[in-house]
């Protein structure tokens, strides 16, 4: 596969803050604890699963986005409480837990203890092309123990915008090239 164009980076900032939720997310350890800053920065600001070890996070962008990678960050002293696995599902924003079972993900990716303290999950890039929402289902955590809350400190999404790209020149900007004006600019 090719590698991407452009330059990746941290797709906070195009999130459709209130379409951005988590299902069985505790009351008091909610999903923009882990999603935006600075909360997302602070270890002691956590996400956490409300009666179970299941959580069902659904990110919505404000534009369509490819996805490069993610990062599931849990603090040190969390770890064993960590997810251990995800399941991600592209542009099925209904999904919820029942539909899991049934729903054919874009993608299922073991979490490792390295991507726990930070290192980025890479996806498959076909899969996360023209992306308007992302639903991550973390079915269980490394305790093994499906009563354990699951804990995350940071979710981060890595990717591409796609504004812009493929779209016809302004008017304007016709104009400028016609006249040559990119060669003076102002």
């Amino acid at each position: 596969h090719k590698p991407m164009a452009g330059k990746i980076e941290d797709l906070v900032g195009v999130f459709e803050k209130t379409q951005c939720e988590c299902l069985n997310a505790s009351d008091k350890k909610p999903l923009a604890n882990a999603i935006f800053s600075p909360a997302r920065e602070d270890a002691a600001a956590v996400l956490e699963s409300d009666c179970d070890a299941q959580l069902l996070i659904h990110i919505t962008f404000q534009q369509i986005v490819k996805i490069h990678s993610i990062i599931l960050e849990t603090p040190e002293a969390s770890r064993g409480q960590g997810p251990d696995k995800v399941v991600l599902y592209v542009n099925k924003p209904t999904i919820d837990f029942a539909s899991t079972s049934s729903e054919k993900p874009s993608q299922e990716v073991a979490i490792t203890p390295e991507n726990l303290a930070g290192k980025p999950i890479e996806l498959k890039f076909t899969a996360f092309q023209n992306v308007s929402t992302i639903s991550m289902f973390v079915p269980s955590n490394a305790t093994g123990d499906e009563d354990e809350m699951t804990i995350l400190s940071k979710i981060a999404v890595l990717g591409l915008t796609t504004a812009g790209e493929g779209s016809k020149p302004s008017l304007e900007q016709q104009k400028a090239a016609a006249a040559g004006d990119w060669l003076n600019p102002k």
